[in-house]
């Protein structure tokens, strides 16, 4: 009974901490983004971006715990997703990782542009007057990743522990079925983008990628009140 006892306890930390990197990832990517107005909704005052150059630095902060949160979720979820389907947990496990990749190419984009503001001080001029204009292109570069990372890949993972869930019934099938729509409708959003059809930051795509989000906070509420169905210890 103590062994089973044992098991148990282990295996309701396992599917919390599950859940917790789950909610963690969702508030970090939505407070990182938030903080990042500056340097995505004023192009045309540099002046003000450096004023708030705390505020971007801390919207990096904030994407840096995201990429934590979600290796954090790939470790935790690779050895249930392996009980059922070991290949497919892989394929998890490495698109949650390039998901990861393009966040800090993002970062690294974003912080080098705030670099470039804060220690040339006429950047500004020269950003008026005909020089390649870097600020454009390092926002290109956080844009596509934004595209690549958070929304392509993200798709991707998601349909595939959605899937798998469906299959070994480890949570609530109506559940994994809501997540395999989720997973859609970022992944169509994201080949929208791609194609120039909608923008990266724009109503229609805020709405497709509505769904994933509270799914990702569902699934998560669910695996610390409830836990996983039929499954071993892990």
């Amino acid at each position: 009974m103590s062994t089973y006892n044992q098991f148990h306890r282990t295996n309701r930390f396992h599917e919390s901490l599950t859940g917790i990197f789950f909610i963690l990832a969702s508030a970090t990517a939505i407070t990182g983004l938030l903080l990042y107005d500056p340097i995505l909704n004023h192009t045309d005052d540099l002046s003000y971006i450096k004023e708030h150059a705390h505020q971007v630095s801390l919207g990096a902060l904030f994407e840096l715990i995201l990429c934590f949160s979600n290796i954090g979720t790939g470790i935790m979820l690779y050895p249930v997703l392996k009980q059922h389907h070991p290949s497919w947990s892989l394929g998890y496990v490495c698109f949650r990782l390039l998901e990861v990749v393009f966040i800090l190419i993002g970062i690294i984009s974003l912080l080098s542009l705030l670099s470039l503001i804060q220690e040339n001080p006429n950047f500004a001029m020269t950003h008026t007057a005909g020089i390649p204009d870097l600020s454009s292109l390092l926002r290109t570069v956080h844009r596509w990743a934004f595209t690549l990372g958070p929304h392509f890949m993200l798709g991707i993972n998601t349909m595939i522990y959605s899937i798998v869930f469906y299959q070994s019934r480890y949570i609530p099938r109506a559940l994994s079925l809501y997540g395999i729509i989720a997973a859609i409708l970022i992944l169509l959003a994201a080949i929208l983008e791609i194609f120039g059809v909608i923008g990266t930051f724009s109503t229609s795509l805020a709405l497709m990628a509505l769904p994933i989000a509270l799914f990702e906070m569902v699934l998560a509420v669910w695996l610390i009140t409830k836990g996983y169905r039929h499954i071993k210890h892990l």
